[in-house]
This record gives C-alpha cells, structure tokens and sequence, in this order.
C-alpha cells in the first residue's frame, strides 16, 4: 500500500524550506496555535489537489500564498510503496495557472499526471476533504445539524458526495412544494385550479349564445366529415385514374419492349480475346516501330563509327605521355635559363667590377693580375716600421746628446740621431715611391686596390663566366627541344588543322584525337547491342504475329478489321439487352396486364373515360361542400364577434396552460428530488453495511465501550453493552457525533486499499476530555494497524498517551 513519507515545503502560507519525514502508520505533529499545523494540512491537499481552490466553495481550501510574498509558492509530497516512489512537486509563481504546476516524478522519471491519481481513483479534494480529513471545521459542521440531519448524514455516508447531493435533493423538494400541496391554497398550482373552476362557471352563465354556436359548431363537424369522405373518394379515383393513365404510357413501353426482344440475336464474341487482340495489335505496333528505329540507328551508327586514318590518329595520341615529358622539360630549362639570367643580372648590380673585368680579353685581365702582385709586393716592402725606429732613434740621440755630460757619449748620442734622421728620410722617399705606384694602377685599370679584394674578383669572374657558358648550353637544349615539339606539331595538323602555339594546345588536340577514338569504339559497341537488340525485336514480332493469327481464327474473322466489326454488333447487341432489361423491370409487376391490354387496348380507353366522368363529378360535390362549410362558418363568426363568450374561453385557456407548464415543472421537481434519494439509497444500501463491522469496534473505544454493536435493520439502531437497543434519533447529540466519527473512520478504513492516502487529524480532539482523549488513543493506535494516520495536535497530554517522539512545528 502507497504511504506518504516526506512533507517538502518550499513557501506555503507561514512555512518556509521546512521538510518533514514521516512514520508509515502513525507520526504525531505538536506545535501550539497558529504554528502552522492546519497550514501543513492545507499544504498537502493543495499539492495533491490544487492552489486558491476556494472558487470550488469547499470550507477547507483557503488562500495560503507566501506572507514573506516571496516565490515560488508551494514545495513536494513523496509517496512510496513496496516497488514505486512517486514525488508530486506543485509550484506556482507569477504568471501560471491559480491551481499551480504540478511535476509527478515516478521512479525519478517524470510521467503524467494520471498515472499517480489512477492509483488514488481520480478522486478530487472534495472528496478527500469530506472523507479523509478531521478537524474542527467538520466538527462544527456535525454539530450546526438537526437531529434528523445528522441522522441521514450517518446513513448516506457510504455515498461520495453525500452531503451535497442530500442539499441538492432538498432543494428540488422545496421547489416542488412551492408550487403544490395538497392542502395548500398560496402555491402556484393550488391557485391555478381555484381559478379555472371559478372561469368555468362564469362560462356557464353565456350558456345560450353557446348552445346555438355548438348546434353550428355539429353542423360544421357533420359537413367536414362528408367533405372528408368525398375528397377520399375523389383521391381513390385519381389514383385509379392515374394508374390506367401510367398503364397507357407503359403499353408503349411494353411495345417497345416486343419490338427490342425480336431484334436479339445470338451471336458469339469474347471481349477478352478481343482486348487480348487489340493489346497484341498495338505491341506489335510498338515493335514495329522499335525495329525501323532501330535499322536507321544501325545505319547512322556505321556511316559515323568509320575512322579512314584511326592508326595515325592512334600513333600520334600515344604520344601524348612524351609530350608532357617535354613540356615538363621544356618548362625546366626556362626555369633555369631565368635563373641564370637573373644570377647575371645580380651581378650587374653588386658586382659591377667582376663585370667589368670579365668583359676583357684573357692577356688583359693577365697584365692586371702581374700589376696587381708587383703592386702589393712593393706595398709590403714599403711599411711604417723603419720610420718608427728612425725616429725612435733620433729621440735617443738627442736626448743623449743633452742629457749625458759624458763627451763620448754625447758623440755617439749625435751619431745616433743623425742616423735615425737619414733613415726617416729614407723611409718617407719608400713610401711616396709607392704611392705613387698604386695611383697610376688606379688611374690605369679603374680599380682600388685598398677597397678591392683583386683575389676575390677573380674568383667572381669565374663564376660569371661559368654563368655565361651555362647559358649557353640551356639555349642550345632548348632549341633542339623546340625542333622536336615542332616536327610534332607538323604530324599533328593534317588531322586537326589548328594552328598549335603552347603545350596545352598540343595536349587539348590530343585528348580530342583520344575522345573521337574512344567514340569511334563505344560506336563499334553501341552497333553490336543494337544489333542483339534488333534481332530480340524481330523474334517478338514474329511471336505476337503469330499469336494474333491464332486469336483471328479461335474468334472466326480474318483480320482486326473483322474483329472490330463483330465487336460493334456484340455492342449493339449488348445495348438491347440492357434496354429490354431495363423496360422489363419497369414492367415487371405490370408485365402480365400489358399483355391482356396489348389484345384489346380500347378497353383501357374506355374505362379512362369514365373514370374521368366520375371525378368531375366528384369535384362538385366538393366545391358544392366548401360553400355549405363556408355558410355555417360565416353563421358562427357572427355568434363568436359578441367576443364574451370566447374572451372568457380564452382566459379558460390561458388558466389551463399556465397550470399546464406548472404541473410540468413540479412534476420535474418532485422525479429529481425522488431519484436523488433513491440514488442516495441504493449507493448506501451497497456499501453501508460493509462498513458496519470496523465502525462497531471504532464505536465502541470511542464511548469507552458503553456501546457494542450497531444493527441495520429497518433502521439503524445502537446496543449498550447493558444488551438494550436504541435507535439512532433517540442518542444524544455527544453519541450521534461519536457514531458518526467511528462510521467515517470505518469508510477511509475500508476504501484505503484503492485510496492510498492519509487521514489527517488536525486538533479534532481539542474539546475531549482526558476520559475520552484514552478511547482516542486506543482508537488511533487500531487504525494505525490498517492505514496511515497524520495527527496535528496543540495537546501534550495527547501525545504522552501515545507513547511517541512528535515532530515538532514551532511558532516564529
């Protein structure tokens, strides 16, 4: 059995992020008033059922948005049984329907919401409400009813729905006494049938003028019923009339009919055979055409598939694997004829001195390699080192010469100085000699050998012309490349008479050479199956030919011409029948009186004639009637024009159908007040006497065993554990309410296998006293054995009794 084990309020009323985990028998709720026990009753059915249901005028469903005003309102309830957990989540925020969203989740997995509220039988929060839920409210309401009240609220509690439809019934009843009693004289009936018998006698005192409109009123019934009688007369006659009139058209017909019937004749045709004909007719049609078409192929094809030069062609495009060998070569000697050209080029722009020097005759650039040697063979000879030490020894002279007071020192320190001074001099005359060499190597061959490196310009002018002969052999490949792709080009033009520039020309008019080779084969192929082609449609002609033959002489005619023929006759021939069938069933039931007719048709003129004598006559009498009928009306008008006599009966009149619609409506009252009740009956008369046994035992913890049992006979009836009976409207009020209770409790109990859901008991117990409050206990712990049960209570003594940890709620 499904039990509710998890209350999840997110923002319901004054309840914020608050969860409750419950008991599956029994869990006991305590807080004091105004701690929010009836807003965690209310929680529950509304997310089972819905938010702001109070516009369902159920008492039990008010309005518990957030008072913080915060979103969303509403939270989860989790259901488990032995193999399922359902999670119902119901929010509503700004925006979305009043009743909320409801989320069910089974298994966490989100279904529909029918799979949980089949499990609850689609009961709604009314039902739950009225039939699960104790509290104050509902106490209140047991005590605000009379005796007898609370007497059929008791029996008719096994009915869904019960209190409503004992308001609805009472309602009709009350309706329906409102406008009758038998006893009565204000309701609306009872004063309709004192007026139409007083309107009946005040008609009775303009009873002359009335005698003599009845005696006309006879008269006129009398010449109606005559009138009647002749215009049935007039129509037995029109009807005979019109039958002869339909026989003498269908003895044309049937005429017709005769004539239709000697025209038949047996004659044999097979449209099968005819539509096998025509079918094979038109292939062979078909096949003819598929064969002319098929030669004149055959003949375009030969004239355009002959080749008178297909092995020149062929030799040429063989070479197409060597042409691109050479436009591959030839595209690398350009590659690298331009490469050398711009290496030269390079030259030009930064080394214009190996240029210029490679441009001379090998004896020149010999004379200015010796000069160049020569010149730096005196450039090493004349250095700066003999003038440093020339001076370096004029200095020492001099200063020995000062310095020392010796003589002979002195001496030799002049001697010194004079040698370093002639050797200064020397140096200097060395190296203006070489300078002036070096000058005129400038002047003469434009090259300075202190910027130049003379050994690497040579090295330069190697390289450039080794440049050069390069070029020259690429040229020399190139040109014989040319002549070879030229010879080739002069075999190519005969057959294409282009003139051909570049290699993609060549290679263009080759693969065309290749496609008018491949077409000319795909000819020789495409002749071949046409000819296969040719001969299948040949062989198919013949066949069919032949079996329209055989089809000619099965239906006896010597071409389609014939076979057209008879297939028009066996139209025709068709066309009669369907004629004679058709007259042949529109004379069908007339068919053996036609024949009588046809031997002496003037009869039927005859009995025409008088027929139509007879209604003419028929027709005067009638016109004669009308104006008979037209007096006596006319004598009536002038009786009725008095107007006393027929206000009155039209007052009689409007008595009569007031009371008419009335009665109609009281009658409507009453049947619907009637069969309430007796469906109130026949619902409690089924499931009341189950529930008597579990409300026995409830009834009797709740009065402390004073009372045992209860009996259902005629009517409902108590016994004291003393053995005395007592019938239910003689209990007291304190007893009837505890009688009510227990058969309540006894209905949850015995509708819980199909309706898993809770009792909620919200401080229905708060005006108990301690006596009483023990029976509860009792009561609670026994129900607990069978379905599960919620308490929201104020009362520690309660909870002390039942011997269990509450979960608290406590007031903020």
């Amino acid at each position: 059995m499904m039990k509710l084990t998890q209350i999840k309020i997110i923002h319901f009323g004054k309840l914020n992020d608050v969860t409750f985990n419950l008991n599956k028998d029994l869990t006991i709720f305590l807080g004091a008033n105004e701690a929010g026990k009836s807003t965690t009753v209310a929680f529950v059915k509304q997310v089972l059922f819905g938010f702001h249901l109070r516009n369902n005028k159920s008492p039990f469903f008010e309005n518990y948005q957030p008072l913080d005003h915060v979103s969303p309102m509403g939270g989860s309830l989790t259901f488990e049984d032995e193999n399922d957990v359902f999670v119902l989540s119901r929010l509503y925020a700004k925006g979305d329907p009043k009743k909320g969203v409801l989320t069910v989740n089974l298994n966490d997995e989100v279904v529909p919401e029918s799979v949980f509220f089949d499990r609850i039988q689609n009961i709604d929060g009314s039902f739950y409400t009225d039939s699960f839920i104790f509290n104050q409210d509902m106490m209140r309401e047991v005590t605000g009813l009379s005796q007898a009240e609370l007497m059929e609220q008791i029996y008719f509690l096994g009915a869904s729905q019960s209190h409503k439809l004992l308001d609805l019934r009472d309602e009709f009843s009350n309706n329906a006494q409102k406008l009758f009693k038998k006893s009565g004289r204000k309701p609306v009936v009872n004063q309709l049938i004192n007026q139409i018998q007083e309107q009946k006698e005040v008609l009775a005192q303009t009873d002359n003028e009335f005698k003599d409109y009845r005696e006309l009123e006879k008269k006129l019934i009398v010449e109606k019923e005559n009138l009647k009688k002749v215009q049935t007369e007039l129509v037995k006659l029109n009807e005979q009339e019109q039958k002869i009139s339909l026989l003498m058209q269908k003895l044309t017909n049937f005429k017709q009919y005769q004539e239709l019937k000697r025209k038949l004749k047996p004659l044999s045709f097979s449209k099968e055979s005819y539509e096998k004909a025509q079918a094979i007719r038109s292939k062979i049609a078909d096949l003819t055409n598929d064969v002319d078409n098929l030669n004149k192929q055959l003949q375009e094809i030969k004239t355009s598939s002959e080749l008178s030069n297909k092995e020149k062609i062929q030799a040429l495009v063989d070479h197409k694997a060597e042409v691109l060998h050479w436009e591959s070569e030839s595209k690398d000697l350009q590659r690298q004829i331009e490469a050398a050209k711009k290496d030269l080029q390079s030259y030009d722009q930064f080394q214009p001195e190996a240029v210029k020097l490679s441009k001379l005759s090998s004896e020149a650039r010999g004379q200015i390699k010796s000069d160049y040697q020569a010149l730096n063979s005196q450039k090493q000879e004349a250095n700066n080192l003999p003038a440093i030490v020339s001076l370096i020894l004029l200095v020492a002279g001099i200063f020995s010469a000062i310095a020392i007071s010796n003589l002979f020192v002195r001496f030799l320190g002049v001697m010194i100085a004079l040698g370093g001074l002639g050797l200064f001099v020397w140096t200097i005359q060395k190296n203006a000699q070489a300078g002036q060499r070096e000058q005129a190597f400038i002047e003469k061959y434009g090259l300075n050998p202190n910027t130049v490196d003379l050994n690497s310009l040579w090295n330069e002018v190697v390289q450039i012309e080794s440049k050069k002969q390069l070029l020259i052999q690429l040229d020399q490949e190139q040109k014989s490349l040319n002549e070879k792709v030229q010879a080739f080009v002069q075999k190519l033009y005969p057959l294409t008479q282009k003139k051909i520039q570049t290699f993609s020309e060549i290679v263009s008019q080759l693969n065309s050479l290749q496609k008018i080779l491949d077409q000319s084969n795909l000819a020789k192929q495409h002749l071949n199956d046409l000819t296969i082609q040719l001969q299948d449609k040949k062989n198919q002609l013949a066949k069919n030919k032949i079996e329209l033959s055989k089809l000619f002489a099965a239906n006896k005619v010597a071409n389609f011409a014939e076979f057209t023929d008879l297939k028009k006759k066996a139209e025709e021939q068709e066309q009669l029948k369907m004629k004679i069938a058709a007259l042949q069933n529109d004379l069908q039931a007339d068919l053996a009186q036609l024949e009588k007719i046809a031997q002496d048709p003037d009869a039927l003129t005859e009995n025409k004639a008088q027929l139509e004598e007879q209604i003419t006559h028929k027709q005067d009498q009638i016109n004669n009637l009308h104006a008979e009928n037209a007096k006596l009306e006319n004598q009536m008008n002038v009786l009725a024009n008095s107007d006393k006599y027929f206000a009155e009966k039209q007052k009689l009149a409007d008595l009569e159908s007031s009371l008419n619609e009335n009665v109609k409506e009281y009658l409507a009252n009453l049947l619907t007040s009637n069969w309430i009740a007796r469906g109130l009956d026949l619902a409690s008369n089924e499931r009341f006497p189950k529930m008597l046994e579990d409300a026995k035992k409830y009834f009797k913890l709740l009065t402390g065993g004073r009372y045992i049992d209860i009996e259902l006979d005629k009517k409902l009836k108590v016994k004291r554990a003393d053995g005395k009976k007592i019938e239910v409207e003689y209990l007291s009020r304190g007893t009837s309410e505890q009688l009510y209770f227990a058969l309540k409790l006894a209905f949850v109990e015995q509708v819980a296998d199909k309706i898993a859901l809770p009792i909620l008991i919200d401080d229905a117990f708060v005006n108990f006293d301690a006596q009483r409050t023990n029976y509860i206990v009792e009561l609670l712990k026994e129900l607990a054995k069978k379905t599960q049960v919620l308490i929201f209570t104020a009362r520690q003594d309660l909870v002390t009794s039942l011997e269990m940890k509450p979960i608290m709620i406590e007031k903020e």
